[in-house]
């Protein structure tokens, strides 16, 4: 069974059928791409470090594809200009999250030989920082499963956000008291 989030289960038929041809379909890429996250998250449970290596850098080159970055810039671009998202630009912005959190956990576990791609990733998806935002607070929780976010990354950009707004509202409360 996939560890698929259950709103994006419709994804998850005809996943097993392999590598993706230029005409696949959106829900079949992202099935296919589940495919690589749970297989990584499979091996980190395993405590493997060969199989996290693995595992890990498939992933990688799985979130690092064209069609990826492709629509986290769509999805990023929408949010940007307040344009109708893509109809399924939350579901491919959560797997990217999903994935990058899954690498910095292999990262951690095993797999120090991807760190220098890593870097060149996050670089890469600089301009889809704002696709991340699409994701609801409880959306965004739960693709980063337990892994701290990278502030200054992609991928952090919710919890940076959301940092910087509990600090306002915190300066509010403050300034509130002081005054009452």
């Amino acid at each position: 069974m996939s560890s698929m989030p259950a709103m994006f289960r419709h994804f998850d038929r005809g996943a097993e059928t392999g590598s993706a041809s230029a005409e696949e379909a959106p829900e079949a890429t992202l099935a296919r791409l589940w495919l690589h996250l749970d297989a990584a998250r499979s091996a980190l449970a395993r405590a493997r470090p060969p199989a996290i290596l693995q595992t890990a850098s498939e992933l990688l080159n799985a979130l690092g594809s064209a069609r990826v970055r492709s629509e986290l810039v769509l999805a990023a671009t929408a949010f940007a200009e307040g344009l109708d998202e893509r109809p399924d630009a939350e579901q491919w912005v959560f797997f990217a999250v999903a994935a990058r959190a899954t690498l910095d956990r292999a990262e951690k576990s095993g797999a120090r030989a991807i760190a220098a791609e890593l870097v060149r990733l996050d670089e890469s998806f600089e301009d889809a920082r704002e696709a991340v935002l699409l994701l609801e607070p409880e959306d965004y929780k739960e693709a980063l499963t337990a892994t701290p976010p990278n502030t200054g990354a992609w991928w952090g950009e919710r919890a940076r956000l959301d940092a910087g707004l509990r600090e306002i509202d915190l300066e509010r409360a403050l300034g509130d008291l002081a005054a009452g």
